[in-house]
């Protein structure tokens, strides 16, 4: 789903449940953005998810680093199983909703023994593989394979904050952090300090989605720089 926000912005947003022909949609989406010139508010997808097909979303979840794109969740919204893989791929992942995981359930009829056993193995691999291509904890990992497949884990906000679901991958933080100096014009040890200084304020802008906190602390330290020891 995309909505036009006024002149060359504009917001994207997954909702629903991920299907095959998912892929196709987004990608044509992706493309219009990228055709027209068009910028993502705060370069981000958001979401709001009830679950899906897993390997579609590892998918769409690639195609999102690919793009070094951010991941949003409102706080009234839900990111559920599959979603879970999206989340994860932003480069910013500012997920601030519920996230509730499982287990992958097999839908395919009448496998013999041997067959769900090696199914199961094969998806728990992928998805290990994925989760630590996209610098998430094996916690993450941990809490899918054990949660079983007809119930839903509801994951805490300390788990969502310390399993790389919230936050920033560390280079690409690194990398915002080195231009945020260059910026303002310090060095990177008081720029980092006079960003903590503008957290609280940068923070609840991020919140509302209103503006990444990194861009947030660059406009404000640019506004009030600070005093010279």
């Amino acid at each position: 789903e995309k909505q036009q926000i006024g002149g060359a912005k504009c917001a994207v947003k997954i909702s629903g449940t991920v299907l095959k022909e998912d892929l196709v949609k987004f990608q044509q989406v992706l493309d219009e953005v990228e055709r027209k010139r068009l910028k993502l508010h705060m370069n981000a997808i958001q979401l709001d998810l009830g679950g899906g097909d897993p390997e579609v979303a590892k998918t769409m979840g690639r195609m999102i680093r690919a793009k070094k794109l951010n991941t949003f969740l409102a706080t009234n919204d839900r990111c559920v199983s599959a979603c879970v893989f999206l989340a994860i791929a932003g480069m910013d992942r500012m997920i601030y909703g519920s996230v509730l995981v499982h287990r992958l359930m097999l839908i395919r009829e009448n496998l013999s023994e041997d067959s769900i056993r090696q199914a199961i193995k094969e998806h728990r691999q992928e998805d290990d593989q994925y989760i630590a291509e996209m610098d998430g904890s094996v916690l993450l990992a941990e809490a899918l394979h054990f949660t079983p497949n007809w119930g839903l884990r509801r994951l805490t906000k300390d788990e969502v904050q310390h399993w790389g679901i919230f936050g920033a991958d560390p280079v690409h933080e690194a990398i915002m952090f080195q231009r945020g100096a260059q910026e303002t014009g310090l060095s990177k040890t008081k720029f980092n300090a006079a960003y903590v200084d503008a957290l609280d304020e940068c923070r609840k802008a991020q919140y509302e989605f209103k503006s990444l906190a990194l861009d947030c602390a660059i406009d404000r330290i640019k506004r009030r720089p600070p005093k010279k020891q």
